[in-house]
């Protein structure tokens, strides 16, 4: 039975939300983006029906950045130079805002590298960085290339977020022309496609007619009541029938704990979407695919961030986590506490870290060597350090809990914590004295020893980001050693695959592990190896009872096209896998591609059009794609 609508409308109405209600959609401060009203289902009621029963929880919540992770733009939520119509400058580029009656215009380089007007209808992000959306002529929404800094108020252009496009210059921004896909009217800026997942309530991808138009529809913006307890329109009818009975609520207290991460990790961590299958109380890692450590440009081998990884990544490997069996709402409170990041306790509190660490707590000084009340004998300086990201234009707190390891030997590694204090790093306390790389080293060495030494695996995983010529030894005994995070296994078994000859019977192995991520991250690493047992083993893949792992099997089997060139059966097994993976996120070009590969190989042309299509819809300067697309046509008699 459904949750009765019509008190569910009356509660809106009260609100003042219920505006204007035509076919089901808000017409008033509403994205182009398909909003949806949050009456019409039986399973999502809104967050403005909970304020009936919850109005403690309401009022902290609605001061949080979960409520105002995105908002409309009016004089009240943009900033004074949009107000004003000021121009921003933003290196390489500019935008100049309008305002008008009824809204704000902003004005920048369009695609053929005009300036070009567009509406700009919303705002994201509050404590670090301040995004812009622009809603396009066809009803989607892209992200503006000037973004403001919040702590400072300071302009700089979006292309500083791109990873990477420095090389091993990792300070240096790229160079990002109109009409390349990261260019902000390009797919890397989709909001829809791309972003929107984390910020709205109810977020479903769709597939826009004739290519162009919306890319999702949702319930309501922000992150409300039923993007952490589950569409709640049963809970609402058990209430309202006397409440008799179980109730249907998914409440955090009652998920066993890894259960209980994943619901926080569903956004806290950059992954890519495997599944969109994610409901409440799932294992996440069955609907995402997280970075793992293996990425010199995100994280480093310890897992502390070295770019903005929405500290999931970093929270998953922790000690604290694996073993004390922390969640993040030990220390956070989703609904609001009136702390920064909704932390439980003042930042300054080591209560944070003592109420389970007793002991070291009684007599803090003697664990950390400081002076006491001093910004170094704070738990969090050391175990939980601020690190530049973005090329120097945000800092995150450390969520891997970990301790300052000097002896990691890596690609790329995050800064010390001791470095951090001590040489003035972005962030740190004002109060620590000056001291060199050399005696800081020697200072906590002398005080910690060996329980300061980074931990053999993450030495393994470092020494074969560093391609040495036996990593793969080490890291053979990361992956079977069971005990690990699973991420960690993960990342070994895939590093594993860059020493695919000199292992192939322990990768093949891996791809059987119990653990679904494991063998995801096995399957893939099977694409460096050749030979009619890899094609098996693969093929297996293809009918895992993991659809993550079905995926992974599609993905390695299709890399280079000469394997399922040679293999019809398989490359007939892998093509309704990309299907599906096409279907479930119509807004990702890269699923239309491999799609159409696929289709080609088998000689379906009708087919591999329409995914190709489908791809330059998306990414109109795809030109290789274009060219696959015009030769298809001729042969087709178009």
């Amino acid at each position: 039975m459904a949750a009765p609508r019509f008190p569910v409308l009356l509660r809106l109405a009260a609100l003042g939300l219920l505006l204007f209600v035509v076919g089901g959609t808000f017409l008033l401060d509403r994205p182009a983006e398909g909003e949806e009203e949050a009456g019409t289902s039986s399973a999502y009621v809104g967050t403005a029906v909970c304020l009936d029963c919850h109005k403690e929880h309401h009022a902290r919540w609605e001061g949080t950045s979960h409520a105002r992770t995105v908002e409309p733009a009016t004089a009240q939520t943009m900033p004074p130079a949009v107000v004003a119509g000021d121009r921003a400058e933003h290196t390489p580029g500019w935008t100049q805002f309008h305002a008008t009656g009824d809204g704000y215009l902003a004005e920048t380089l369009g695609p053929d590298g005009k300036p070009t007007k567009y509406a700009l209808s919303h705002v994201v992000g509050r404590m670090r960085v301040r995004m812009f959306l622009a809603t396009m002529a066809d009803g989607s929404m892209q992200v503006l290339p000037g973004m403001l800094e919040a702590p400072t108020s300071e302009w700089f252009d979006y292309t500083h977020l791109i990873f990477g496009a420095g090389g091993t210059d990792w300070g240096k921004a790229p160079i990002v022309n109109p009409g390349d896909p990261s260019f902000w009217t390009g797919p890397v800026r989709s909001w829809g496609a791309k972003c929107a997942r984390c910020h709205v309530t109810g977020y479903e991808p769709v597939r826009p007619k004739g290519g162009t138009g919306p890319r999702m529809k949702f319930r309501e913006l922000g992150v409300g009541c039923e993007m952490c307890h589950g569409p709640c329109g049963a809970h609402v009818e058990h209430r309202e029938q006397g409440g008799q009975g179980t109730d249907p609520i998914l409440r955090f207290e009652h998920l066993a704990h890894d259960r209980a991460v994943s619901l926080c990790l569903q956004c806290h961590m950059e992954s890519e979407v495997v599944g969109s299958g994610f409901r409440f109380g799932d294992d996440i890692f069955e609907h995402r695919d997280p970075t793992l450590l293996i990425d010199p440009e995100r994280v480093d081998p310890s897992g502390r961030p070295l770019e903005l990884v929405y500290d999931g990544l970093p929270f998953s490997v922790s000690r604290c986590v694996q073993e004390g069996k922390l969640t993040c709402v030990t220390c956070h409170d989703p609904h609001g506490s009136g702390n920064p990041s909704q932390l439980k306790y003042a930042p300054d509190d080591d209560a944070m870290c003592t109420r389970c660490h007793e002991e070291i707590g009684r007599n803090l000084e003697a664990h950390t060597h400081h002076t006491p009340k001093s910004s170094g004998s704070r738990c969090v300086s050391c175990h939980m350090p601020f690190l530049s990201i973005e090329r120097g234009h945000g800092v995150v707190a450390d969520h891997s809990i970990s301790t300052p390891r000097y002896d990691l030997k890596a690609d790329r590694a995050a800064q010390v914590a001791c470095t951090w204090c001590h040489q003035d790093g972005l962030g740190a306390p004002g109060d620590a004295p000056t001291m060199d790389e050399p005696a800081l080293a020697k200072a906590h060495a002398g005080w910690y020893g060996d329980a300061a030494q980074a931990k053999p695996w993450m030495q393994a995983l470092g020494a074969a980001r560093l391609k040495e010529p036996d990593a793969h030894v080490a890291l053979q005994q990361v992956v079977t050693d069971k005990g690990l995070p699973r991420i960690v296994r993960a990342s070994a078994v895939r590093l594993l695959g860059r020493y695919g000859s000199k292992v192939p019977l322990a990768l093949l192995g891996y791809a059987r592990d119990e653990d679904s991520l494991v063998r995801r991250h096995a399957v893939a690493s099977l694409a460096s190896l050749e030979g009619k047992v890899v094609d098996e083993a693969l093929l297996a893949a293809t009918k895992d009872p993991s659809p993550a792992v079905q995926a992974a099997a599609a993905k390695a089997a299709l890399e280079g096209w000469k394997r399922v060139q040679a293999n019809r059966i398989l490359l007939a097994a892998i093509e309704p896998i990309l299907a599906r993976e096409a279907e479930e996120m119509p807004g990702d070009e890269m699923r239309w591609f491999r799609l159409g590969a696929a289709r080609s190989l088998l000689d379906d042309k009708r087919g591999a059009l329409a995914a190709y299509t489908r791809q330059v819809e998306l990414d109109p300067f795809a030109g290789y794609v274009k060219q696959e697309i015009a030769r298809l046509k001729k042969e087709l008699g178009q």
